[in-house]
């Protein structure tokens, strides 16, 4: 078959030679013959009007947006009053983006509230305690309805903090009013050019400073009024966090605290080992509570129930069992919904099992990408900032690409019912195996750009693991909660918790095989939208011209490889540094900043390997060192020779200014000492954040954090 006949080009050319008037014709031909599917782009380009307000380096006017909107409406009144039904998808589509443009736009000034000027000592902040994070080192909490002491009399107090509580802290009580003090300062911007703002974050959840208590926390009176919601939140707040308790008591030890991670989303108590190996072998996603959860809870509530219906005769022949099993489905699922606490994940995940069970009810097909289209758009008007981070990126992709599957296949699960029990079961581990591989291919470039690393043998793991937790683990955990009330809820978590245990031995094995992680350096935001155009062109789309996105798509996941990496970083303290040496970070201090430490590694791909004076101790080390300071001599592509000097002593200023290309200053030097050269100095550091120097052809090229966040109102908030 020719290929222009894989395309449609036939029935175009009619059987005659294919001419360029044809070939013009083929997209139109496609386009019409993919009219249902016409639709699906509509949240997808409500998707790029978001993001697009994000990636703006300054806050774009709204007027604009709305002028831009204008446009696009009146364009598409007229093609639809025309009837022309090409044009109308034509301008519905940037009519969709302009509708997500002033969503996100809406969205960030609906969440303003005051955050911290700078860094300083709260002494007797009180506040009412909303939520509370228990850790092995203290216990983390939400602080509102503030009262601030002293300078803040003519002033605005944060509607919002988090403190971390003393180690020999007890928990407080959510909806008890405490007084503390702390130090503390505004949400943190990122270690590194281009890393996770968690202060963007901090903005839409309206957090204005982040600290740790000094003083041990004392309750106080509280005589404020709390609102009808307010109580209502505070009251589901505790009953998880009872939950919690009382499934660590059922079960205490660490299957006890992924118990209460899988059954309420609280993974406080999860030692950090864990966590690890959990990301080395690909089971990180069973701690994340989402489709995965919540389809397991519908599943079992709707066989279950199902199945207990079923016993009445009458009722199994002449009632519709199955819309009232769907019924009690829907409704289970919402209340896991509000005890994991409501996640992104967890709300994409619910709409979508929830339309699937409303399917159920109508009698309509019940996966489909419409489904999804239909969950993306609901969850990017609610919460448009969820588009910019992991969990939205991942959930979708992965969901995207199984139903892309499944829709070109047709894998009906209604298939198997006519084979015999032994193919049912290989039948099961290859779907568990292929879906594996799915998600799996296609959550790894969004796993790349946020974290840099790809766990190898996700599919030996989950192919072990996922059975495990569907058919022990959360049965057992769902009977626990229903036997809470009855104090009866030790004996399922027993077995629930030697489920975990497996799964938990599981993770631990394929992590510590050779190669089971590999450390990939940042992808940028443009391999990233490559790889988010071709993936969605070639899901949407049914006819063979999906396969014109593979060539994007491959662009997208290559673009980390064709990407520089920094010769050295200085961070915004002043007294932490970092370069790079034979595929090696090495550090100024390596018991300096632990944090920033980590976020180096993972956007650089490279492992810590130790301090400069260790790598001043071998003979070909490009830094020497004394007590005034280090230098680094690096050569360009060019062949010429830089220097870059971190100075620690002011009285070496001249002297290294007059040798180097780039000085870290430790102080405003006069402009005289260093005439013609690089200086980056604590004034520059504390106002553009960390600096990353790369190795250009004829000269050194410094990026910063403020350089890439812009001017936006998270980042005017410090």
């Amino acid at each position: 078959m020719r290929w222009y006949r894989m395309f449609g080009a036939e029935a175009v050319s009619h059987g005659r030679p294919l001419t360029l008037r044809h070939a013009a014709a083929i997209p139109l031909v496609l386009l019409k013959a993919e009219r249902e599917r016409w639709a699906l782009w509509s949240p997808v380009f409500l998707g790029a009007g978001i993001t697009v307000y994000f990636a703006l380096p300054s806050e774009p006017p709204i007027e604009a947006g709305f002028m831009f909107l204008s446009i696009c409406a009146i364009a598409l009144i007229w093609a639809w009053w025309r009837r022309a039904d090409a044009w109308s998808a034509l301008f519905a589509l940037p009519t969709a983006a302009a509708i997500g443009l002033i969503i996100a736009g809406w969205a960030t000034a609906r969440a303003e509230a005051p955050v911290l000027a700078g860094e300083r000592v709260l002494s007797g902040v009180s506040g009412r305690v909303v939520a509370v994070e228990p850790f092995a080192d203290g216990a983390r909490v939400r602080l509102e309805n503030l009262s601030m002491p002293g300078w803040w009399r003519n002033d605005t107090p944060p509607e919002a903090i988090r403190v971390k509580l003393r180690r020999d802290d007890p928990a407080p009580v959510i909806g008890q009013r405490i007084q503390v003090t702390a130090r503390m300062s505004p949400p943190p911007r990122p270690s590194f050019p281009g890393a996770y703002d968690f202060a963007r974050s901090a903005w839409f959840d309206r957090l204005g400073g982040v600290g740790f208590a000094f003083s041990h926390w004392r309750s106080v009176p509280s005589e404020e009024s709390i609102s009808t919601v307010d109580r209502v939140v505070a009251t589901i707040e505790r009953f998880r966090a009872d939950l919690s308790t009382r499934l660590r008591t059922a079960r205490p030890d660490v299957s006890g605290h992924v118990l209460a991670a899988l059954l309420t989303g609280d993974r406080s108590g999860v030692p950090e080992a864990v966590l690890e190996d959990l990301r080395r072998s690909g089971l990180a996603h069973l701690l994340a509570i989402s489709g995965l959860h919540i389809g397991m809870v519908a599943a079992i509530v709707f066989v279950t129930m199902r199945m207990c219906l079923a016993l009445h005769e009458s009722w199994a022949r002449d009632r519709p069992i199955k819309k009232w099993a769907a019924a009690a489905a829907l409704i289970a699922s919402f209340a896991y919904l509000i005890l994991s606490g409501a996640t992104i994940p967890t709300q994409r995940a619910f709409l979508m099992t929830g339309i699937v069970l409303i399917a159920v009810l109508t009698d309509r097909l019940a996966i489909s990408m419409r489904l999804v289209a239909v969950a993306a758009g609901a969850v990017l008007i609610l919460a448009p900032e969820s588009i910019v981070g992991p969990s939205f990126q991942l959930s979708f992709a992965a969901v995207i690409a199984l139903v892309a599957v499944y829709e070109q296949y047709r894998l009906w699960a209604g298939r198997i019912d006519a084979d015999g029990p032994h193919r049912k079961t290989v039948r099961y581990l290859a779907a568990v195996c292929l879906t594996t591989v799915i998600a799996g291919v296609a959550t790894a470039p969004f796993a790349i750009y946020h974290f840099g690393q790809v766990a190898h043998y996700s599919v030996l793991a989950n192919l072990v693991a996922v059975p495990i937790v569907t058919f022990v683990v959360m049965p057992l955990g769902l009977l626990s909660l229903a036997l809470m009330p009855i104090g009866l809820e030790a004996i399922p978590a027993m077995g629930a918790g030697w489920g975990i245990d497996a799964v938990l031995w599981i993770a631990e094995q394929v992590a510590d095989l050779p190669g089971s992680v590999a450390q990939i350096p940042a992808m940028p935001e443009w391999g990233l939208a490559l790889v988010a155009v071709g993936g969605l062109w070639c899901a949407i789309w049914q006819r063979a011209w999906r396969f014109c996105g593979l060539p994007v798509l491959i662009a997208g996941i290559l673009s980390p490889y064709w990407m520089a990496a920094p010769i050295a970083i200085l961070h915004e303290d002043g007294e932490q540094a970092a370069i790079v040496w034979r595929d090696g970070l090495w550090l100024e201090s390596s018991r300096k900043e632990r944090f920033a430490q980590n976020v180096w590694s993972e956007k650089t791909a490279f492992p810590v390997l130790g301090d400069w004076k260790d790598l001043a101790k071998t003979p070909d080390a490009p830094i020497r060192c004394d007590p005034l300071g280090c230098a680094l001599a690096l050569r360009l592509t060019n062949g010429e020779t830089v220097t870059l000097s971190f100075v620690s002593d002011p009285r070496a200023l001249r002297e290294d200014c007059a040798l180097s290309t780039l000085v870290r200053a430790p102080v405003v030097a006069h402009p005289s000492l260093c005439v013609g050269v690089q200086v980056v100095n604590p004034a520059d550091l504390k106002r553009n954040g960390t600096y990353a120097v790369y190795a250009g052809r004829d000269e050194l090229r410094l990026e910063t954090v403020e350089e890439r966040r812009g001017e936006r109102p998270w980042t005017r908030a410090r």
